[in-house]
C-alpha cells in the first residue's frame, strides 16, 4: 500500500524513497528507535545503545527490557534485511541470556548518565516503567531474550528463518520500515512483517465490557471487591494515617492487587488487598530497617522465609525483610483483623519507613 496525502486537488501519493537515497544511516534509526521505542509496535524501556559484550567485542545496536520483564535485542538495518542478520541477533541473545541483575543495572546506569550516581536505583526505573504503561505486578528480570530486526525490506529467507524460529518457541519479530520523502521532510511507516499482525475483525461480534474494573474504579475494586468490610474499614484507616502524616502521590488504585503509593515518582508504599489480612510492602534503603526491629515494635511476629506455607498462612501479622538489590530491601509488614492500627507505634514505624525510602 502506498502514502498518499490528502490536497485540495484529491490525494496525491508520496514517493517511496531508498534509506540510502535520503541519506539515512542506521544511526539515524537508532535514533529514532531509541527516542520513541513505540515505533515497534509496543513500549520497551532502553538501557543501551552500542552495547559492548564483554570478552566477545561484538556490539549488539540497541538492548531494551520489556513489560514482562524479558530483554530484547533490536538489530537494526538502513536496507534489506538479509539472511546474516537472524545469526547476529541469535548471538546476542545468546549472550544478554547470561546477563544477572547486575549487569542490567551496571548498563542502565551508564546508557542513562547515572554512573556517578550513588543513590540510582535501577529496579526503581523499571517498576515506575512498568506501572506507567499498566503493568500490575514488576516482573523478574531477564526471564527470556527475544530479538527485533528492523529494516527497510525483509528477504524471503530471513522471513522464513523468522517463522521457523518462532514455531519453535523463539521469540523474534520483524520489522519493516517503509521511509517516504516529501520536500525536506521524511516519513516512516513500520510495519510488523513477522508475527504477522492479529486481524481487527477477530473481535467483531463480541460484547464489549467496561475495561478492567481496576482500571475504571480502583477504589471501589479494592474496598468493595477485594477486601471483606473489616479489611476495608483497616485499608480506610491506613490511608487517612498516611494522608496525614505525610506528602505522597496516592492512592494509585489502578492496578489490579495493590495500591500504590509514591514518593518522587517511584512507589515507596504497595498496599495488597484481600478479606482477611492486608500486606504492606515497603521499599527502604539496604540495611535500615530489621525484621528483629519491625517486630519487637509492632509486636509482630517474624515471617521465616523457611516454614511451609500452611505454618505462614497460619501466623498472626508478622513481619519479613528482604533484600531487593545492592541499595534495598523490601518491608514485607502483613496484618491480620486484630492488628492494631490505632497503636501509636505503627504511626512511629511509618515514619521511619518513609525516611529509610532512598529518595
Amino acid at each position: 500500500m502506498a502514502l498518499w496525502k490528502v490536497t485540495d486537488n484529491g490525494p496525491v501519493k508520496v514517493p517511496h524513497t531508498k534509506p540510502k537515497k535520503a541519506k539515512l544511516l542506521e544511526s539515524d534509526l537508532e535514533d529514532w528507535v531509541v527516542t520513541n521505542p513505540t515505533i515497534l509496535g509496543e513500549p520497551f524501556l532502553v538501557i543501551g545503545r552500542q552495547v559492548l559484550i564483554p570478552d566477545i567485542r561484538d556490539r549488539l545496536d540497541v538492548l531494551a527490557v520489556d513489560t514482562a520483564g524479558n530483554a530484547v535485542i533490536i538489530e537494526l538495518k538502513r536496507g534489506q534485511l538479509k539472511n546474516p542478520v537472524d545469526i547476529q541477533a541469535l548471538r546476542y541473545a545468546s549472550y544478554i541470556s547470561k546477563w544477572r541483575f547486575e549487569d542490567f543495572e551496571r548498563q542502565a546506569r551508564n546508557y542513562l548518565g547515572e554512573s556517578d550516581n550513588s543513590e540510582f536505583n535501577f529496579n526503581a526505573v523499571y517498576e515506575d516503567f512498568c506501572s506507567e504503561v499498566g503493568v500490575d505486578e514488576t516482573p523478574e528480570l531477564n526471564v527470556d531474550q527475544r530479538m527485533i530486526v528492523v529494516g527497510s525490506g525483509v528477504k524471503d529467507k530471513l522471513g522464513s528463518v523468522a517463522l521457523w524460529l518462532r514455531e519453535h518457541n523463539v521469540d523474534i519479530k520483524v520489522v519493516e520500515v517503509h521511509v517516504y520523502q516529501e520536500g525536506d521532510s521524511i516519513l516512516i511507516e513500520p510495519s510488523v512483517i513477522v508475527p504477522l499482525p492479529v486481524s481487527r475483525f477477530s473481535d467483531t461480534g463480541r460484547t464489549k465490557g467496561p475495561g478492567s474494573p481496576w482500571v475504571v474504579d480502583g477504589r471501589s475494586w479494592h474496598l468493595d471487591q477485594r477486601c471483606s468490610p473489616k479489611t476495608q474499614n483497616m485499608l480506610i484507616k491506613i490511608n487517612d494515617i498516611l494522608m496525614d502524616n505525610f506528602e505522597l502521590d496516592g492512592p494509585r488504585w489502578n492496578q489490579k492487587p495493590y495500591v500504590v503509593y509514591r514518593v518522587n515518582n517511584y512507589n515507596w508504599l504497595e498496599i495488597r488487598t484481600s478479606p482477611k489480612t492486608l500486606r504492606l510492602d515497603f521499599v527502604v534503603k539496604k540495611g535500615t530497617l530489621s525484621a528483629d526491629h519491625v517486630a519487637g515494635m509492632l509486636s509482630v511476629e517474624k515471617f521465616d522465609t523457611e516454614e511451609s506455607l500452611a505454618e505462614k498462612l497460619g501466623l498472626p501479622s508478622s513481619v519479613l525483610v528482604k533484600n531487593r538489590n545492592e541499595q534495598t530491601d523490601r518491608v514485607y509488614l502483613r496484618i491480620k483483623e486484630d492488628f492494631d492500627l490505632s497503636n501509636e507505634t505503627f504511626v512511629q514505624f511509618l515514619h521511619e519507613a518513609y525516611k529509610a525510602f532512598p529518595k
